[in-house]
């Protein structure tokens, strides 16, 4: 490789760097932005949750599905996913609201929502985690999963009982498990920090690695902690969750498209000929499908729902549900197949 070539890939890597960090802390002020405004008034909070449930939420679900094609190794893991996964769910969410009605359902929700924000921030990071060798290295990882904990024992210590309007279950929780939850968790960031400054000084780059773990921490401290209203909490923390979910399928199938210096390529040329609508175009070929993909199963799942009422069960919440933990599932599987990375 000649001196130019290294020049233009460093100039490249640095670019794609400073990209990311600026699409993390884009997410970052969008998320805050919306619990801001939703806690201004209650006309706002439910404009800030339709549209992320319309624009994000729902598009979210559907980009989940469309990396199903990426299993086409696994047939049979596929058939699974697609036929009995969703018969499994839809059999353990009806046994759920029998036992204990909405409010068991929600409950369960919370929960589960809780691990898979983790669970996918903890994913993203692997795969843009370029850090050297360096003490506490796994020290991260561990708090994507101890922040939110202690947000699920502080709103459980908090007594919500009302949740999206409806009745919510949380188990009692004494306020001092709560408190050793959030001093584990903030010594855990001070020491993170710590070591974060010492790579700093060494000049030690780490890629978007550290901002996307830095916002995961800032957000769920913010979403579980410092808000006191559980449902606006919840939505600063669903509006991070579904960008980052939506940026990250839509740089993986560029990256999927094209590779390396004819990546650049591709993308260098058409901006230099037409800037806006070589921005504009690709995004949107994207996200439209997954909006419209999304409001379809919306729709569909809340006629189905309706339709069933006459059981005398929360059938339309039931019908919302399966699409939400079976793309819980979905995305487990689907992300494990395949070990590429981001940046």
């Amino acid at each position: 490789m000649t001196a130019h070539a290294q020049s233009v890939s460093g100039n490249v890597a640095i670019g794609s760097m400073r990209r990311e960090h600026w699409l993390v802390v884009g997410n970052l002020l969008a998320a805050l932005a919306a619990g801001a405004l939703a806690s201004w008034s209650t006309p706002m909070m439910l404009a800030i949750l339709y549209i992320d449930i319309w624009l994000l939420a729902n598009p979210h679900i559907v980009a989940t599905y469309t990396r199903l094609g990426a299993m086409s190794s696994r047939p049979r893991m596929r058939q699974a996913l697609v036929f009995i996964a969703p018969i499994l769910i839809l059999a353990g969410l009806t046994i759920v609201a029998l036992a204990y009605e909405a409010a068991g359902l929600f409950a369960l929700y919370f929960l589960a929502q809780s691990f898979h924000v983790s669970r996918q921030c903890y994913g993203i990071a692997r795969r843009c985690d370029r850090r050297p060798p360096m003490p506490w290295r796994s020290l991260p990882y561990g708090l994507i999963y101890l922040f939110p904990a202690w947000g699920y024992l502080h709103r459980s210590a908090q007594g919500a009982d009302s949740f999206l309007g409806y009745p919510i279950w949380l188990p009692p929780v004494p306020q001092a498990w709560a408190l050793a939850a959030g001093i584990a968790a903030l010594v855990g960031a001070a020491c993170w920090l710590a070591c974060l400054a010492y790579s700093r000084r060494m000049r030690q780059a780490a890629g978007p690695f550290d901002s996307l773990v830095l916002s995961h921490l800032i957000v769920s401290l913010v979403g579980y902690v410092w808000i006191s209203d559980i449902t606006i909490g919840w939505l600063v923390v669903n509006v991070w969750h579904n960008i980052q979910y939506l940026v990250f399928v839509y740089r993986q199938r560029q990256r999927d498209d094209t590779t390396g210096k004819e990546s650049e390529t591709a993308r260098s040329s058409p901006a230099r000929a037409a800037p806006w609508r070589a921005v504009l175009m690709p995004p949107m070929r994207f996200f439209l499908p997954c909006a419209i993909g999304g409001a379809l199963l919306y729709l569909a799942a809340s006629r189905i729902g309706e339709s069933l009422l006459w059981l005398g069960l929360p059938t339309i919440l039931i019908a919302h549900f399966v699409l939400n933990f079976h793309h819980y599932l979905v995305d487990g599987v689907i992300w494990k197949r395949r070990r590429t990375t981001i940046g």
